[in-house]
């Protein structure tokens, strides 16, 4: 630990630059967030935060069958709502054959499931919460 004398030794300057930062170790309780559309090549997501356009993020995605895939994609834009969260178009940057596979099978079940009617009524009148797949 500094000691009072050395913590003063440099003068402090006024800085504003942006900082992000993540918890270490990695948090038991990460942001939820939510998948409110999903095609093949990328999805609209609910986020607690106000995401950078242009930006890279990695997440996964839980699929109605239990399985993982590891997304890595760009931020194409946000919207903030009136709940204090966010709507972000996020277009996939690198996926593995299997990441594809599990995409195209969600995708190919939810539509199995829902017929596209059913799906644009629902998209109007539901909650993103509501609006999970169910296995």
């Amino acid at each position: 630990m500094l000691s009072q004398q050395e913590r003063r030794t440099f003068q402090r300057i006024r800085a504003l630059c942006p900082v992000k930062y993540f918890y270490l170790p990695p948090s038991p309780h990460p942001p939820e967030t939510h998948i409110l559309d999903l095609t093949p090549i990328g999805a609209r997501i609910e986020v607690p935060d106000a995401l950078i356009p242009g930006s890279v993020i990695a997440f996964q995605i839980i699929t109605s069958e239990r399985q993982v895939v590891d997304a890595r994609a760009r931020v194409v834009h946000v919207q903030p709502r009136s709940d204090a969260f966010y709507q972000a178009g996020v277009q996939f940057l690198t996926l593995s054959e299997d990441a594809r596979a599990r995409i195209a099978r969600e995708i190919e079940c939810t539509q199995k499931r829902t017929p596209v009617s059913e799906v644009m009524h629902d998209s109007l009148s539901q909650s993103p919460q509501a609006q999970t797949c169910r296995a």
